[in-house]
């Protein structure tokens, strides 16, 4: 008999592994308040907190793995990249620069992606553990509370914030400038003789969106043109074609209508592109065009797009290094970066016909 239930208990699956996630969850804590105490950071912590992550622990019968303990390095070779938006192109453009740059220093690359807040939260957690050594994220510019992020760093993880929002000024970040850009797009069209400039721009609470509109009014002043409300529309980006080909319709059929669009990205662009055609005017001919992005798309379009290219590989240049440096304990103020915006003409910009009498 007892030759059969030592035979049973070997044939018997193993339990689980108990991970961080669990830990947290049996204490009420969250998975960097595990993280804290794992490492040796509980001084910070109530004497309930403490025994509450202890317990859970214990009775989980958790422990850590290599992975954890950093083996002899004392370090993880992991670096987390969380991405808001990872079915667009645009910031897939910075993974063929973070990558290499990141094997460079023994580091691979974790991906996760994250739409919002809640799912960012989810990933850190992820990440947590697995015990990244830092986390870059690449984000929309949509208002944000950056507290999971704070949480992050104060768990003595670095973490590089890309086109995000303004926040908290303890955390280094990268944006590139997006009102200098769309500026420097409204000089060029009102140079070659446009002065009915028209700006289809994302929602208001987006924070490139209102720089944008920022850029668009000091181009109009810089060039001696009056702002007028009713040729800015602004469109959800989360709202389909449709939202913006309606956008598109309701300027032209101002009198007197634009001769130009500053698009809010290169796929509105294309939108806008193929409803002035559809309307039986041509590009640049009636309506000029210019997009902002500079995907991939841009080249092959008819006519050829012309576009505020975003600096998105050169961002996460400066991303992974700067990563690279938090991590290797460079102590220095948090750093924040403006990176320029080129404009790049191509063939869907051109000087204004004659306007007919409105």
């Amino acid at each position: 008999m007892n030759d059969m239930m030592q035979e049973q208990e070997k044939r018997r699956p193993p339990s689980p592994r108990a991970t961080i996630r669990d830990v947290a969850r049996a204490a009420g804590v969250s998975v960097t308040t595990v993280s804290n105490f794992l490492n040796g950071r509980s001084g910070a912590m109530t004497a309930e907190t403490l025994q509450r992550v202890q317990q859970a622990t214990h009775e989980l019968g958790f422990r850590r793995n290599d992975l954890a303990r950093g083996l002899v390095r004392r370090r993880t070779s992991t670096i987390g990249l969380v991405i808001a938006e990872i079915e667009t192109p645009l910031f897939l453009q910075a993974i063929p620069v973070i990558q290499p740059l990141a094997r460079q220093a023994d580091y691979d690359l974790l991906i996760y992606s994250a739409k919002d807040e809640g799912a960012e939260e989810q990933a850190i957690e992820l990440l947590m553990e697995k015990d990244v050594a830092g986390v870059v994220f690449l984000s929309t510019s949509a208002y944000a509370n950056d507290r999971h992020i704070v949480s992050l760093m104060q768990s003595g993880k670095p973490a590089i914030l890309v086109n995000r929002a303004e926040g908290p000024r303890e955390i280094d970040r990268i944006n590139w400038d997006n009102q200098g850009g769309v500026e420097r797009a409204v000089k060029h069209l009102a140079e070659l003789g446009h002065a009915r400039i028209a700006h289809l721009c994302g929602p208001p609470h987006r924070y490139s969106s209102m720089e944008r509109v920022r850029g668009y009014r000091a181009g109009l002043a810089a060039s001696g043109l009056e702002f007028d409300s009713a040729l800015v529309r602004m469109v959800d980006y989360t709202g389909s074609q449709e939202t913006w080909r309606d956008a598109t319709n309701a300027l032209l059929v101002l009198r007197p209508s634009p001769t130009a669009i500053i698009a809010a990205d290169d796929l509105v662009a294309a939108v806008a592109m193929n409803t002035i055609q559809q309307r039986g005017l041509g590009v640049p001919g009636d309506v000029s065009i210019i997009g902002i992005d500079d995907q991939h798309f841009a080249t092959i379009l008819n006519p050829a797009l012309t576009t505020v290219q975003l600096p998105v590989p050169e961002a996460g240049r400066h991303a992974i290094k700067l990563l690279l440096a938090r991590m290797a304990g460079d102590t220095s103020p948090p750093k924040h970066l403006l990176l320029p915006c080129s404009l790049l003409t191509r063939a869907s910009v051109a000087p204004p016909k004659e306007l007919p009498a409105s």
